[in-house]
């Protein structure tokens, strides 16, 4: 079974202001001779018009992301996880899960029956992920 996570999404009005400051970026760079400034207003252009999935399942942690309708995975095995640590606080009604590998770690926000279910298959997968609540005082 597959876990996708809750994303925040972008309104129409931040994708339009990143796109105007883009196409000024790229005009006033191709002006100025600036490549590095090009560069970046190609970038943001781009990543305005990308997407993102956080996907939990059996072969392990994924971040998908879709730009321009190309996609990218990015997946840590349930192996290679070290640490999932659960926030009850930090995004309340939901929970944040906190997954980590060696020093990296990744925060993806559940559901609270989705958070219990993703901490059974945790448990079953791989018994040595030390698992725990962050306490906050």
């Amino acid at each position: 079974m597959k876990y996708y996570g809750i994303m925040p999404k972008r309104t129409i009005l931040t994708k339009v202001i990143i796109i105007i400051f883009s196409v000024y970026l790229i005009y006033n760079s191709s002006i100025n001779f600036n490549i590095f400034y090009l560069l970046i207003g190609i970038i943001l252009i781009l990543a305005t018009f990308s997407n993102r999935k956080h996907i939990i399942s059996q072969e392990g942690v994924d971040i998908l992301y879709t730009v321009c309708g190309i996609k990218f995975h990015n997946i840590w095995s349930w192996d290679d996880i070290n640490t999932l640590h659960t926030d009850s606080m930090g995004s309340k009604p939901n929970i944040e899960l906190h997954i980590g590998k060696n020093v990296v770690s990744r925060r993806f926000i559940f559901t609270k029956f989705e958070s219990d279910e993703i901490l059974k298959l945790a448990r079953k997968i791989n018994s040595k992920i030390y698992i725990s609540e962050i306490n906050r005082k």
